[in-house]
């Protein structure tokens, strides 16, 4: 018995190494616990979907794909100290993160330190593909400057001129009110911003400031709020009769429309991912999706799902693209690649590491094929070229 153990033992051990060798670990910090733990799963889900895809098919490169997930806490420090020791004790390859700009600053610092790739799915801030760049990361999402650049494109096509600007009291809400200004001041110059207010996170009683709105007779209110407080706004416009309709960067959400109701309908979104995205790619990210989550919370993929697929797909794509897992080879790879995404032809931009691809804007149904609930229709594409930011604006000494 001793030798039967003693020889399972040395199987093991001697099968580790080899285990290992087959397999890619892919850490992947995101706020898994807390108010913000169900944006992380869906981040997850969308990521984990794709690495199952890939797997099906017999992984990259002669490797499987497997994602480590770990709660960045939302801290700084917490999501330094994870990623450092799953590089270290579990030889995690690829850093990803879907939110908390604070928290990319911290994880940029460790991939240059340790030459990982990291990819973020979801944050924002304009610094990190401009000034703050480093060659270790890369942006599948929007900046909130090609955000704006949608919306200014969006409303040429519009009468609405009077706008109101409505924003969280943070760096994040900030930075949303200061592009849209830029960008609108110079793409439709008879436009007039009416007003300006960033009410604290998490405030329940906006009654002031929406009475502010309605005489200010806004014809748009632009807002990058999100969760509790897109719901608490819009709710509260609704019962005070506020006229004017809302241009967002979240009212994707199903949860929140759900709660947010036939208060959201009429208003706009803008996202990396709508699943009323008509391009044969998300047809057939659909079909996939739905006939493995028809009788889950999720049946079908929504905002940050898509983003979190869209963008681990495009990174495999690099990857096969390079034929190698040096990391050296695959930024060399990915920067200035072309790839059918999920919403059409995408680029990531070889200057500061930034994808480029359309920008979908849609109005709130009444009525959806997706959900019993008001949610987005087929959104107008704006095209990838007047999305993109300008390489004189982008502040990235790589980018002439």
């Amino acid at each position: 018995m001793p030798g039967v153990i003693l020889l399972f033992l040395c199987l093991a051990l001697g099968a580790a190494p080899i285990l290992a060798q087959d397999t890619i670990t892919i850490i992947q910090l995101d706020s898994f616990s807390g108010p913000g733990q169900d944006v992380g799963y869906r981040s997850l889900l969308g990521t984990q979907f794709a690495a199952e895809e890939i797997n099906a098919a017999g992984g990259i490169l002669g490797k499987k794909i497997k994602i480590l997930p770990q709660d960045s806490e939302l801290q700084p420090d917490a999501a330094a100290r994870k990623v450092t020791t799953a590089i270290g004790e579990q030889g995690a390859k690829i850093i990803l993160q879907f939110n908390s700009s604070a928290a990319s600053r911290a994880l940029m610092v460790v991939a240059q330190k340790y030459k990982v790739i990291f990819v973020t799915l979801g944050v924002e801030a304009e610094s990190l593909t401009g000034k703050d760049f480093n060659p270790y990361f890369f942006r599948t999402c929007f900046a909130t400057g090609n955000r704006s650049r949608a919306y200014a494109e969006f409303f040429k096509t519009k009468p609405w001129r009077k706008f109101y600007l409505l924003n969280r009291d943070d760096a994040f809400g900030h930075a949303v009110a200061d592009d849209f200004k830029a960008v609108l001041t110079k793409e439709i110059p008879k436009s007039k911003i009416v007003g300006e207010d960033f009410p604290p996170l998490a405030a329940r009683d906006l009654g002031p400031t929406l009475a502010k709105i309605q005489s200010s007779e806004a014809e748009v209110i632009f807002t990058g709020n999100r969760g509790r407080d897109l719901e608490v706004l819009m709710k509260q416009g609704a019962q005070m009769g506020v006229p004017a309709r809302y241009a967002t960067f979240f009212l994707d959400d199903p949860i929140l429309l759900a709660r947010i109701g036939q208060a959201a309908v009429g208003s706009l979104v803008n996202s990396p991912y709508l699943p009323t995205v008509e391009t044969p790619q998300n047809t057939a990210f659909l079909e996939k999706w739905h006939k493995q989550h028809k009788d889950t919370q999720h049946p079908w993929p929504t905002s940050n799902i898509g983003y979190g697929y869209n963008g681990m797909m495009f990174l495999f794509a690099a990857i096969q693209k390079a034929q190698s897992f040096n990391v050296d080879a695959i930024i060399k790879a990915w920067e200035g690649m072309e790839y059918n995404g999920l919403l059409g032809k995408q680029i990531m931009r070889a200057c500061d590491h930034q994808v480029l691809m359309p920008g979908p804007i849609a109005e709130i149904q009444a009525k959806s094929k997706l959900f019993s609930f008001p949610f987005p229709g087929r959104p107008l594409l704006i095209p990838m070229d007047k999305v993109a930011v300008p390489l004189a604006e982008v502040r990235n000494p790589r980018c002439k």
